[in-house]
């Protein structure tokens, strides 16, 4: 994320939208004291959107890794915790939120490199407004919304889901689109990026916050979740279609990338 972009405190807002009211928004880098505070819950639901750092959300039993782009909705009453895997704090966007319909957001999403790019847009200039004499109330909610509504489309899985970067994760990107998951590793993209897995890892981290296995997990879950969406084959097919032979194993790597078993997400999700 830019260091141009200030802290943003907003409380008391109480904008109601049908279903839910918007309580309170705040960017800022993670202090030792957050980091460090121990498993907790909420009695509104919160969204974070990680801009810049990574780590695991503990939410209930569920380790969920998150890096830039990573959105999570966590609901009201529900037990969590951050754990930062760098030596830099992270930098995340916390939005509360009232549920008033009882309606059930997705619980995590990722936005691509222009829907951060916009939304990092989109917070500069909230930044900007709110340091003015006398913000329009009505400047200031637009602005939210907005910002918002970009996290909302990747909650509901609208965007595309690899993590925003430069040239090198590109071009693992590249390697990854193209080629059989089935029987890509790591170790492989690196061979075909002319790269040591270990200085891969370091020049796509300095980009994106993430690993090279970290990337080829989010191929393998976008693949995984259109097969389960489109197609009827079996929980053990669409398993060994992305390099799981073994289906309680890849049940398990599922449900931790989710929140859900395969077979109750397709329940949710089958068109």
């Amino acid at each position: 994320m830019s260091d141009e972009l200030q802290p943003i405190l907003l409380e008391d807002l109480k904008i109601a939208l049908p279903g839910v009211v918007l309580r309170r928004i705040a960017l800022n880098r993670h202090m030792p004291r957050v980091e460090k505070l121990s498993e907790h819950v909420h009695d509104f639901q919160q969204v974070l959107l990680y801009l810049k750092g990574a780590g695991e959300q503990h939410l209930d039993d569920t380790a969920v890794p998150v890096s830039r782009g990573t959105v999570l909705s966590i609901p009201a009453g529900r037990k969590h915790r951050f754990v930062k895997s760098k030596a830099a704090s992270p930098i995340c966007l916390a939005i509360d939120l009232e549920m008033t319909s009882g309606s059930e957001w997705p619980d995590r999403g990722t936005l691509n490199r222009d829907q951060l790019a916009t939304v990092e847009s989109r917070l500069f200039d909230l930044n900007t407004l709110q340091r003015k004499k006398n913000p329009s109330p009505v400047a200031i909610a637009s602005r939210i919304l907005r910002i918002l509504g970009e996290i909302e489309e990747a909650l509901r899985g609208e965007v595309d889901p690899f993590p925003a970067g430069g040239p090198v994760t590109s071009k693992v990107l590249r390697v990854v689109e193209g080629n059989d998951l089935a029987g890509l590793t790591p170790q492989k993209i690196a061979h075909a990026c002319g790269r040591t897995l270990d200085h891969l890892n370091r020049q796509i981290g300095s980009e994106s916050g993430m690993t090279v296995g970290q990337v080829l997990n989010k191929a393998r879950l976008k693949k995984a979740t259109d097969l389960l969406k489109e197609t009827t084959g079996s929980i053990g097919e669409t398993g060994s279609a992305i390099g799981f032979d073994d289906q309680n194993y890849f049940a398990r790597w599922f449900r931790k990338q989710t929140g859900r078993s395969p077979s109750h997400w397709r329940e949710v999700n089958q068109l």
